[in-house]
């Protein structure tokens, strides 16, 4: 695996689970990509650090701050790296238990672009509305 490309991952995604946002934008291109995936109020192409830290925001709020990630494997090929995640959250009776991948593009020392996949995408929609 490509130590570099991974140590700016694990940056990320240790910041993200401590919900240290500052450490997390620190990771991350000022113009970076941000493909979510889907057909729900949230799905799209978000470009720059400021619309992603709102839409990250979103994600919490909508789910009361219960949404979080837990990264099961990473490995990398050339500038990118895979993880399979788990996502969960919860609103009201409702519950998401996910499994999904997430593929990053690290270049020059920052995520420069993530695409997002769902293992149920309607599901994932369903409850992001």
């Amino acid at each position: 695996m490509n130590n570099d490309i991974i140590s700016v991952f694990h940056a990320y995604n240790e910041a993200l689970i401590k919900g240290d946002f500052p450490a997390v934008f620190e990771t991350i291109a000022d113009d970076i990509k941000w493909h979510q995936p889907g057909e729900n109020t949230l799905s799209g192409e978000i470009v720059g650090k400021q619309a992603l830290g709102e839409h990250l925001g979103k994600f919490a709020e909508r789910s009361n701050g219960t949404f979080r990630i837990i990264t099961n494997w990473v490995s990398s090929n050339d500038c990118f790296v895979a993880a399979n995640v788990t996502f969960l959250a919860e609103r009201d009776d409702e519950k998401l238990d996910m499994n999904g991948t997430d593929l990053f593009k690290i270049e020059n020392g920052q995520i420069q672009e993530v695409w997002l996949f769902s293992s149920e995408q309607d599901i994932e929609d369903k409850f992001w509305k």
